[in-house]
């Protein structure tokens, strides 16, 4: 692709049932995007909202494609990549809005910082408050600590607290290894002889895997306080997808994928020992609660169904391994 036949910046949207969040998305997005030549995707996972002819009726200059089944957020944006043109690409969820000229500092910064791989936003919440949405590249030991421990205990460790960049300081310009991938500006250029986004991460820890990679290029991935944009966390269909019995036990397959891939077979091993254990205390715990009717049959079967589908990888979506994409 000439010089010419590019644009400044591509933005992939994948929806999944968000039609007001993602109508607010695009409206910001068409709003306040100036000074750039900029082209937007929207790949809808087979919504039933409305959100298909929403994009038609409201918005016909963004690139809208429907796809029959939910393909997963990683093959959503696959599908978008390909069709990109921009010298960067922006990954953002629905559930965000952005803020005046935001979009136009991120792609200015990496313009002017070419040991720069990526670019994440300043998220703050509805009301104008920072939100801290921010990790460093997950560890065993920092696993254990957030994801093991209660809440209260595990913020006071310190992996816990390095792994969720609880002390520091974002009213500047950070690195940020993980930033999270509602908001994510990167060089297409580092992407052009491979998946952008690896398919073995349908729905969680994909954003990781893709800040790792821009990592192992040599580069660094950096947040911009000044670029901020408005973050509904929890609307979007992935982060509801946590919530749902199926898709729990989805994010802890990515998991260990994602430390298969790159931390290594014994890590890989004792995490799903802690996992299966931590699965079968919360059984235990719900059964006895079903016993005591303080928890229902329901929310009882839900549990060992969340086991069941770690245990035996009963994915939802379809687990495409990493391969070079012929050009």
């Amino acid at each position: 692709m000439s010089e010419e036949e590019m644009c400044d910046l591509s933005i992939i949207i994948v929806n999944w049932n968000t039609r007001g969040l993602l109508r607010k998305c695009l409206r910001s997005i068409y709003n306040n995007t100036k000074k750039l030549t900029f082209e937007v995707f929207v790949i809808d996972n087979a919504s039933r909202d409305g959100s298909v002819e929403m994009v038609k009726k409201e918005f016909p200059q963004a690139r809208l494609a429907r796809n029959k089944e939910n393909l997963g957020f990683a093959r959503g944006n696959n599908q978008g990549f390909l069709q990109t043109k921009g010298k960067y690409v922006l990954v953002l969820n629905p559930d965000t809005e952005v803020i005046d000229d935001a979009f136009l500092k991120m792609v200015e910064y990496l313009k002017s910082n070419k040991e720069v791989g990526a670019v994440g936003p300043r998220f703050i919440y509805p009301d104008g408050t920072f939100q801290r949405y921010y990790h460093r590249f997950p560890t065993f030991i920092s696993i254990l600590t957030t994801w093991f421990l209660p809440r209260s205990m595990a913020y006071k460790l310190r992996p816990t607290r390095a792994y969720l960049m609880l002390d520091d300081d974002f009213s500047k310009v950070i690195e940020v290894p993980q930033p999270a991938g509602s908001c994510l500006m990167v060089r297409r250029g580092l992407f052009s002889e491979e998946d952008f986004m690896d398919e073995q991460f349908p729905i969680f820890f994909n954003d990781v895997d893709l800040c790792r990679r821009i990592y192992k290029k040599g580069l660094k991935i950096f947040v911009l306080p000044e670029a901020e944009i408005v973050h509904y966390k929890g609307k979007g269909g992935s982060e509801q997808g946590k919530k749902s019995f199926f898709l729990a036990g989805e994010y802890f397959i990515s998991m260990i994928d994602y430390f298969s891939k790159h931390e290594g077979a014994v890590k890989v091993d004792l995490l799903r020992i802690l996992i299966s254990l931590g699965f079968l205390i919360r059984i235990l715990v719900f059964s006895i609660g079903y016993i005591c009717r303080v928890k229902t049959k329901e929310e009882f079967g839900n549990e060992t169904t969340r086991f069941d589908i770690f245990l035996w990888r009963k994915s939802a979506f379809e687990r495409k391994p990493m391969q070079e994409v012929e050009r």
